[in-house]
């Protein structure tokens, strides 16, 4: 049976979904009841030309690495990757090794809020 098809998430898009989840303040993903589709919404608002499959494709890849983040920031904190500059930056190689396609920035800024996540 062929893999289906999953459409490519273009950079706007996944910037778009990126933002609404790591810089507007929504819920980490430990969350109960993420609302989804209030995203895919806002997602939609955003970036009104792309189509509602790209829009999920970006939220889906934005959830996973809000989960990977949580994952990383826990094992980070717990000493996983050591101390220093040296740790932070397996973990950020880490993350971006489980999660291609997101620019230096959006790491960073993925690997502090969930730093603050892995704390709650």
């Amino acid at each position: 049976m062929p893999a289906r098809y999953r459409p490519e998430a273009d950079r706007e898009t996944l910037a778009a979904a990126f933002v609404l989840v790591f810089r507007k303040g929504r819920s980490p993903p430990s969350c109960p009841v993420p609302d989804d589709n209030d995203l895919l919404n806002r997602i939609r608002d955003a970036v009104p030309q792309a189509s509602p499959p790209v829009c999920r494709e970006a939220l889906v890849r934005v959830r996973r690495l809000s989960f990977d983040v949580m994952e990383i920031c826990t094992a980070f904190r717990e000493g996983a990757y050591g101390s220093g500059d040296e740790a932070q930056a397996a973990a950020l190689c880490e993350l971006e090794d489980r999660n291609p396609g997101f620019t230096d920035a959006e790491y960073r800024t993925a690997f502090l809020v969930g730093q603050m996540w892995a704390g709650l």
